[in-house]
C-alpha cells in the first residue's frame, strides 16, 4: 500500500472522531482485518449426480467480539477447506464456520487454533451512515495478499436484492468507494467504527458498490448469539400500488390517507387469515406507508421491507389496515418466507430411471435450468398458487432430461415436463415417484404429464434391464439422491 492512501485514510479516521494519532489507530484497525481463502465445492444442478469441481476463492473479514471473524456468507459457502491469514502474516490458519445467514449474506467463522486472535481488537460497530458521509473500505480485492483500502462517500441508502440469496431484499448502502471481488466481507469504516460490511458491486456500472449496514449486522449477530440462525421475516403477500386517484377512491381511502392494497396472502404464511385480499395496508410498526409502499426515513423513502428487517421470525408487527370501510389495528405474525432462496451446503435431489432424469421443481432448478421461458414450468413454480391457492400441492417433479438409449428412444422431447402420475399414482415428490416405479406390477411404466395430453410408456422389463447399463454409460454413480 502506498503512502498517499495511508495518509488519506488516516485523515479520514481522525476527521471522523478517531484518536489524533491517526496512523497508530490505522495500524490497529488493519491488524483486525483478515484474508479468507475458501476451497468450495458446489454441485452442478444440470447433472445432479455430479458433486461439482472444487474451486478456490478469496474474501475478507474482520474480528468482532467473542474471538470470531465476521464476513459474507458467499465467501465461505459450500466450504470444504477454509483458512485465513492475519495482516502481514504468511501463515494460513484453519477456520470453521459458526453461523451462516444466506438471506442477509453474512457469516461468522472462528479459528480452529486457540489464541490466534489474541491481541487483536474487535472492530466496534457504528451507527447507520448518512448520505454524503465519508467511508473507507478495507479488504483484499482481486485475491491480493496485501491489505488494500479505498475511500469514497455514501451515495444512497436503499433496499436492494442480494445476488447470493437469489433475491432476498434488505436495507443496503451504496458507495462510490471501490468494492471488488475479494473485498467481500471486509469492513467499511467511518470515524474509526464499522458502518458496514462490503458485499456486492454492480458490474455494469462504474464506482457503484454496496455494503450491509449496522442494523442488518446487529440483527444477524443478535440472532446467532444463541447458536441458531432464524433469519429475517417476510409477509409473503402481493401488494398493489394505489398511485391512481381512482384506485384510492375505490379502496375507500380518505383524502389524507395513503396505503397499498393486499392482493394475495400466501396460504402457508402466518399472516394468512389476519391480512386478507382487498385490505389496504396503511402502516407497519407505526410507519405510514405511501401509495407506492414506501415509508419515510429522514429525508428519503425506503421500501417497507426495511420495516420488517427490524423483526425476527416469530415476532408480530403492529399494522393498521382499511377493510371494507373499517380501520383496524392488527398484530400480524411474521415468519421466514415460504419461497425458498438459493440452496447452499446441500446436494441436488434427483432420480434416474432407465435414462430419464427426474428432479424436484425448486429454486435451483428454476435458476439453473433456464426454464423461465417455459410457460408450464413457470406456471407451476410461480403462478399456480396465486391463481388457485386452495389447490396448492406439496410439490412438483419434473422430467428434466433424457440420457439417450434404445430403451427410452420413444420418449421424445423429454425436457422440462411436469409429472402428473406414474402408473396411475399421483406424483408430487421424488418419493412418490420412486414408490410408483418400484411398486409397478404390470408390463409397463406409464408416465402422464401435466398441462399436455401426453402419455409416455416404457417396457418395464426392458427398462429395468437397461437401467444399470445406462448409469455406467453416462457415469452416474448412483441412481438417486432423496
Amino acid at each position: 500500500m502506498s503512502l498517499l492512501p495511508l495518509l488519506a485514510v488516516s485523515w479520514c479516521l481522525a476527521a471522523g472522531g478517531a484518536p489524533a494519532d491517526g496512523n497508530a489507530e490505522l495500524r490497529r484497525l488493519e491488524r483486525s482485518v483478515v484474508r479468507l481463502t475458501n476451497t468450495s465445492q458446489r454441485a452442478d444442478w444440470r447433472t445432479p449426480w455430479n458433486p461439482g469441481s472444487p474451486r478456490t476463492g478469496t474474501g475478507s473479514g474482520f474480528v468482532v467480539d467473542g474471538g470470531r471473524i465476521l464476513t459474507n456468507a458467499h465467501v465461505v459457502s459450500d466450504s470444504r477447506n477454509l483458512v485465513f491469514h492475519l495482516h502481514g502474516d504468511a501463515n494460513p490458519h484453519p477456520a470453521r464456520i459458526v453461523a451462516l445467514g444466506h438471506d442477509c449474506d453474512l457469516a461468522l467463522v472462528e479459528p480452529v487454533e486457540e489464541g490466534v486472535l489474541e491481541g487483536l481488537r474487535p472492530l466496534p460497530l457504528g451507527e447507520m451512515p448518512e448520505r454524503g458521509q465519508e467511508v473507507a473500505t478495507f479488504g483484499y480485492p482481486a485475491g491480493g495478499m496485501w491489505l488494500s483500502s479505498t475511500q469514497g462517500t455514501v451515495s444512497r441508502i436503499d433496499v436492494i436484492s442480494s445476488v447470493h440469496s437469489g433475491g432476498a431484499t434488505h436495507l443496503s448502502v451504496q458507495t462510490d468507494a471501490a468494492i471488488n471481488p475479494g473485498n467481500s466481507g471486509g469492513p467499511v469504516i467511518s470515524g474509526g467504527r464499522v458502518v458496514g460490511v462490503a458485499f456486492q458491486a454492480v458490474g455494469s456500472l462504474e464506482n457503484v458498490g454496496y455494503f450491509i449496514p449496522p442494523p442488518i449486522v446487529h440483527h444477524f449477530l443478535d440472532d446467532v448469539a444463541d447458536g441458531t440462525y432464524e433469519g429475517f421475516p417476510r409477509l409473503d403477500v402481493l401488494l398493489a400500488n394505489l398511485d391512481a386517484p381512482a384506485a384510492r377512491r375505490r379502496a375507500g381511502l380518505a383524502q389524507d390517507e395513503t396505503g397499498v392494497r393486499v392482493d394475495f396472502v400466501h396460504p402457508a404464511s402466518p399472516a394468512f387469515g389476519v391480512l386478507r385480499a382487498g385490505d389496504v395496508l396503511l402502516s407497519l410498526d407505526g410507519e405510514v406507508l405511501a401509495n407506492d409502499g414506501t415509508f419515510a426515513m429522514g429525508d428519503q423513502r425506503l421500501q417497507m421491507q426495511a420495516v420488517l428487517d427490524r423483526f425476527r421470525p416469530g415476532d408480530a408487527v403492529a399494522s393498521r389496515v382499511l377493510r371494507q370501510g373499517e380501520r383496524l389495528d392488527l398484530s400480524v405474525p411474521l415468519a421466514r418466507s415460504v419461497y425458498p432462496g438459493r440452496a447452499y451446503e446441500t446436494l441436488p435431489r434427483y432420480v434416474v430411471y432407465a435414462g430419464l432424469v427426474f428432479v424436484p421443481l425448486d429454486r435451483e432448478y428454476a435458476d439453473t435450468m433456464s426454464t423461465k421461458g417455459d410457460n408450464d414450468i413457470l406456471y407451476e413454480y410461480a403462478y399456480r398458487q396465486l391463481e388457485t391457492p386452495d389447490a396448492v400441492v406439496p410439490g412438483c417433479v419434473v422430467l428434466y432430461r433424457r440420457l439417450d438409449h434404445a430403451v427410452n428412444a420413444t420418449v421424445g422431447m423429454a425436457n422440462h415436463l411436469v409429472v402428473a402420475s406414474v402408473n396411475g399414482r399421483e406424483v408430487h415428490t421424488l418419493e412418490d415417484l420412486v414408490a410408483a416405479l418400484e411398486g409397478a406390477t404390470g408390463p409397463y411404466q406409464v408416465f402422464e404429464f401435466a398441462h399436455v395430453d401426453r402419455v409416455t410408456v416404457l417396457d418395464r422389463a426392458a427398462a429395468d434391464a437397461a437401467h444399470q447399463e445406462i448409469l455406467q454409460q453416462y457415469a452416474v454413480f448412483q441412481d438417486r439422491r432423496l
